[in-house]
């Protein structure tokens, strides 16, 4: 009979310390899980009655949790910008800064180029009057090895310089980084290019 009081007491003392657990644990409800190997049954005690005969926790050893906290709602990712291939960095005033995006932009006074000679300041310049409707355009093509090229191409009637080299009316010259334009002399230096 001491035998079978010890098993009790063992028993009961193991389920009083997994009630007093902050978090859900797990015990079987055979005697041999408590390191003995009586081969006799006993009754559970009022403490062991929550557990099921397959280890599990019932509904009422269940800690409860939290509130969660509701998650927005994804919203439709917006389209990266595209890095851009070129950028135009302005020399004098009137001018202004261009990151190229696209393959290719006109450069002149007509309202249809996508960089307009349109500033108010710059329109006050004697200069002004020599730059063309479209006075230059520049581009990328692809080149050798799956590689893009920029290029400029003269269209006006006074002159595009790249580094002091007069471009050429229908022409075109390969642009490399920090390739400075200069439209009409070539000391009316207005853009280097950075690639």
């Amino acid at each position: 009979m001491s035998r079978e009081t010890d098993v009790e007491r063992q028993q009961s003392h193991g389920s009083s310390a997994s009630s007093q657990s902050h978090g859900p644990s797990l015990q079987g409800s055979s005697s041999q899980s408590q390191g003995t190997s009586s081969s006799t049954s006993t009754v559970p005690s009022s403490s062991q009655s929550s557990h099921s005969s397959s280890g599990t926790l019932s509904s009422l050893d269940t800690v409860s949790t939290q509130e969660l906290y509701s998650i927005p709602e994804d919203q439709e990712p917006e389209e990266p910008l595209p890095a851009p291939w070129a950028r135009l960095w302005a020399l004098q005033d009137g001018f202004s800064n261009l990151d190229c995006v696209n393959d290719n932009y006109w450069f002149g006074r007509d309202s249809s180029c996508e960089y307009c000679f349109d500033e108010p300041l710059l329109k006050r310049t004697d200069k002004y009057r020599t730059y063309s409707k479209k006075h230059f355009r520049i581009f990328r093509e692809m080149g050798p090895k799956n590689s893009y090229i920029a290029y400029i191409e003269d269209h006006s009637g006074n002159g595009t310089f790249v580094n002091r080299e007069l471009v050429g009316r229908g022409r075109r010259l390969p642009l490399s980084n920090n390739s400075e334009i200069a439209l009409s002399v070539w000391s009316n230096k207005v853009v280097p290019v950075v690639r």
